[in-house]
């Protein structure tokens, strides 16, 4: 995959990582039929995590970025298995939140439970749970002077919100977007330049073609480049995105994707090390405590998350239903979301210099994100508490009072 990255953040990944477990197979940690209800993820306290360590090789999993774990968490991780007879997957240090994480396959020959049970009460174990599956919010899609933007009278959302006239007092500068999802195509004409980040966490595809259709889409949503006279405008077009790969399309070409609870907590992990003001999650899936901690982590360090409320005919409202969480829907799911948003026939990028309609609130989640960056250029101050009092449970409502506010006086300011 192809990264295009700002100087200071390739700096910044360089002092914050260091090498990563020869021994894990990384390859089996995808959503093989028949192996991922029999994985289980085991933390234990890492008093080595932050050390200055000497690095492992690197394996063909991690395309970019390295993480290290020490020789004493690597035996603990294979005595572990060798006590339960478990077979190790793979490994990696949760630096945010002091733990090593460790997969392991447990044998069929095994009853699960009585595993799972015997290894909570062990002494070296902190936590055990199943590796889960979450899917992206996809919805449906179907084919198809001020700004130069061809397609712009074809954007509803942008259109609804007002968000050209917002761009006059604020583009989203300055302001760090994790997005987590499928891979993005970081060469679409109007996404290029536009990601500063990119990483894949998830299990690489066969033909390295990580420009995937989920992924691409919201990126569009949010970020597209405005004025340059080719397709569509982004809500924050200014805003840094750092873009991670940690879900895959359930097949080639797909706009289905799903994830699993190590390849979010690496990307969540990345995000809050990073120190992204925003963390956008177009998925849904089970409530997992593993990232449960990751993401309770973010809203303590003052990181805003917002995440897709699945629509009547999709489960699991998790994590949009964790508190402090913002819940993006575009109207009319069962869980009644904090927020409402434009997310039907929202026309954005999709790979290889193509556009398209796509519905969903998955789409909604990424209008909100990019609004809040928007309030945070014209307040870098502001903390969670204070845009949640700005906040309506309609957005286009939010969006007027943004306008309306910066319009006011020299400052160009919020109240």
């Amino acid at each position: 995959m192809k990264f295009v990255q700002l100087t200071l953040l390739v700096v910044l990944v360089a002092l914050l990582t260091t090498g990563c477990a020869s021994r894990t197979d990384y390859s089996r940690l995808g959503d093989s039929p028949g192996v991922g209800e029999r994985r289980l993820l085991v933390t234990f306290v890492d008093r080595t995590i932050n050390r200055s360590l000497p690095g492992n090789a690197q394996d063909n999993y991690r395309l970019h970025g390295q993480y290290g774990n020490s020789g004493w968490s690597e035996r603990v991780a294979h005595e572990l298995a060798e006590r339960y007879q478990l077979q190790f997957v793979a490994q990696w240090p949760v630096t945010e939140l002091g733990v090593s994480c460790v997969v392991y396959e447990v044998p069929e020959t095994l009853p699960l439970l009585p595993v799972m049970n015997a290894l909570q009460k062990d002494r070296d174990v902190s936590s055990v749970q199943q590796m889960q599956t979450f899917n992206v919010l996809n919805g449906t899609h179907s084919a198809i002077k001020p700004y130069s933007d061809p397609y712009l009278q074809l954007q509803t959302g942008f259109q609804s919100l007002g968000i050209e006239k917002l761009h006059k007092f604020s583009t989203g500068q300055g302001i760090r977007i994790a997005l987590i999802d499928t891979g993005v195509d970081v060469d679409h004409p109007d996404l290029k330049g536009q990601i500063s980040y990119s990483e894949n966490v998830a299990p690489e595809p066969s033909d390295h073609d990580l420009a995937e259709i989920h992924g691409t889409a919201v990126a569009g949503v949010l970020s597209a480049r405005a004025d340059n006279g080719i397709g569509i405008a982004g809500i924050a077009p200014e805003a840094e995105i750092l873009a991670f790969r940690a879900c895959w399309p359930d097949k080639p070409g797909s706009l289905a994707a799903r994830c699993n609870t190590f390849t979010l907590a690496l990307a969540l992990n990345q995000a809050i090390r990073l120190r992204s003001r925003i963390i956008n999650l177009s998925l849904s899936g089970p409530e997992d405590p593993l990232l449960k901690m990751l993401i309770e982590k973010a809203l303590s360090e003052g990181i805003i998350v917002i995440a897709a409320v699945p629509g009547k005919d999709q489960s699991g409202s998790f994590p949009a239903d964790i508190p402090g969480v913002l819940a993006v829907g575009r109207g009319g799911e069962a869980e009644k979301p904090s927020l409402v948003a434009p997310g039907q026939d929202i026309l954005t990028t999709v790979p290889h210099e193509s556009y398209d309609f796509m519905t969903g609130s998955s789409f909604a989640t990424p209008h909100v994100a990019g609004i809040i960056a928007l309030l945070l250029q014209l307040h870098p101050d502001w903390q969670v508490g204070d845009i949640k009092r700005h906040l309506n449970s309609n957005l286009h409502l939010l969006a007027a009072h943004a306008l309306n506010a910066a319009s006011v006086g020299g400052e160009h300011k919020l109240p």
